[in-house]
């Protein structure tokens, strides 16, 4: 058979392969997207809330396959471990570390994140060693979509991915259009003043933003854990800088735009390791960002900006 013949089948595997990536950007973007969007405050903690709930489903999926069970309900067990580690994980710092100073200026708001993060790292690595912690892949062999001899193959875990992030994302989505608590996020990220005089509890709906960017960031944590199989203490460094530039690119502060930006990063991503060599993926990557966020400062989908001294 041509080499030529078998190009479709292998980029249309390429784009399967993009698809676990994308719901792991897309996630943990929606979470930066959705706190950025309330408090104009850029937060860099998120990708290591991510690598504790990576932790939590790796241990609880561990845990789940000595008891004698395997396949769903591992990933199950490891999702609602991971969901609940870094929504306690998130109240936890919401209320010690960032309501406190949730007035000050943006830098300081910034530095304490940073000064988080790196808290965060160093207390996993002292608690489960520098070393990346390993989780065989709980499924065998997927669903054969194309025949031939290329055979263009979708994983079950894959599956449940997209499922898991397609189905976070959709509540996510509905909620903030059509549920009362939806409509009191949009009233406090167009004016927190105004809506605080309207009767409107920012606080609470502040701290209810924080834990529910925790809960998608704890999703692509598991991504990561079920997915890929190895975390690292020290992942959620370039993990977190990875997905808050996918919501720049896609227009910082709108969930619609840390969608369009996370599936572009993967997209990005996925063609380059296909094609290029992997070793400068990161490089291309963040090339590619920056020449972006140069030609159009607001994003892809990001209202037209203005600088202070053309306003």
């Amino acid at each position: 058979m041509p080499v030529f013949d078998l190009i479709p089948a292998y980029w249309l595997q390429q784009g399967l392969n993009a698809l676990a990536l994308a719901c792991l950007y897309v996630t943990l973007a929606s979470a930066y997207a959705l706190l950025q969007g309330i408090t104009n405050r850029i937060i860099l903690s998120f990708g290591d809330f991510a690598t504790y709930g990576s932790f939590a489903a790796v241990y609880a999926a561990l845990w789940t396959l000595l008891s004698g069970n395997e396949g769903v309900a591992v990933m199950a067990v490891a999702l609602v471990a991971a969901m609940a580690t870094a929504a306690a994980l998130g109240s936890a710092s919401h209320a010690l570390v960032f309501a406190p100073i949730m007035r000050a200026p943006s830098q300081a708001v910034m530095i304490a994140s940073i000064g988080l993060s790196i808290v965060l790292q160093e207390v996993m690595r002292l608690q489960s060693g520098a070393r990346d912690q390993w989780l065989s892949p709980l499924f065998g062999n997927g669903i054969d979509l194309v025949g031939g001899a290329f055979p263009v193959q979708i994983g079950y875990t894959q599956i449940a991915v997209i499922a898991a992030a397609a189905s976070a994302l959709a509540a996510l989505l509905l909620g903030m259009r059509y549920s009362a608590a939806g409509r009191l996020w949009r009233a406090t990220a167009q004016n927190p003043l105004l809506a605080q005089l309207s009767g409107v509890n920012t606080r609470a709906v502040f701290q209810w933003s924080f834990v529910m960017a925790s809960l998608l960031a704890s999703i692509s944590g598991w991504i990561v854990a079920v997915a890929y199989g190895g975390v690292s203490f020290s992942m959620g460094l370039v993990l977190g800088f990875k997905a808050m530039f996918a919501a720049i690119i896609g227009g910082f502060g709108t969930i619609g735009g840390a969608i369009a930006g996370g599936i572009f990063l993967a997209a990005l991503e996925t063609a380059w390791t296909a094609s290029m060599p992997m070793a400068y993926r990161d490089v291309a990557a963040f090339g590619i960002i920056i020449l972006i966020l140069v030609l159009k400062p607001e994003g892809l989908l990001g209202s037209p900006y203005r600088r202070e001294s053309e306003a």
